[in-house]
């Protein structure tokens, strides 16, 4: 009776641990993704960002992973070109991190996100940025600092970023620093 009583409660002390036990890692380098591993793996490649109407945008990445049935990119240490008429860069830029939403190409960049519009000769500088595709227009959260230089010498600096790239219209929900020369 007693041994079956110690059998009984030793099965019940193992069952408990091995139920609050988990074989698999806490954080891994695939943490948030759509499954553990992509359906296809790219490094030191080239992505092109379909633009209707216009020149895609030719990302250059150190890596791209891709999840088809999430319809998901996970882009890291890219730069990327959009070129215009005749072969002249319109937009550069770089980003140290993205995720593509492959069935919109929206794009949310961080770890150090440039954009250069060579035409109407401006930068971007931000932490992070959301791109939405469609609509052609660029956001930041309220707490993200976004610094916006006009022809090498106007600045604008501020949180709560809203561009719109169609009209070359920005908005900031609280300005930080401007700097303004009129011709």
């Amino acid at each position: 009776m007693v041994r079956t009583i110690i059998s009984a409660v030793a099965a019940l002390c193992l069952s408990c641990i091995l139920l609050s036990c988990s074989f698999a890692p806490e954080d891994t380098p695939f943490s948030g993704r759509p499954a553990e591993f992509p359906d296809m793996r790219l490094e030191n490649t080239q992505y092109m960002l379909g633009m209707e109407g216009e020149e895609p945008i030719r990302i250059q990445a150190a890596t791209i992973e891709l999840y088809e049935k999430a319809d998901r990119a996970y882009i890291t240490d890219a730069s990327f070109v959009q070129y215009g008429e005749d072969d002249v860069e319109t937009f550069t830029g770089s980003f140290g991190a993205a995720q593509v939403e492959t069935d919109t190409n929206n794009l949310a960049m961080e770890k150090g996100v440039f954009i250069r519009n060579h035409v109407d000769r401006f930068t971007i500088e931000a932490e992070s940025l959301y791109w939405e595709h469609e609509k052609r227009k660029a956001f930041s959260d309220d707490e993200t600092l976004v610094t916006i230089t006009f022809k090498d010498h106007d600045i604008l600096r501020g949180t709560g970023f809203h561009g719109d790239f169609s009209s070359v219209t920005f908005e900031f929900t609280q300005v930080e620093e401007g700097r303004l020369h009129y011709d």
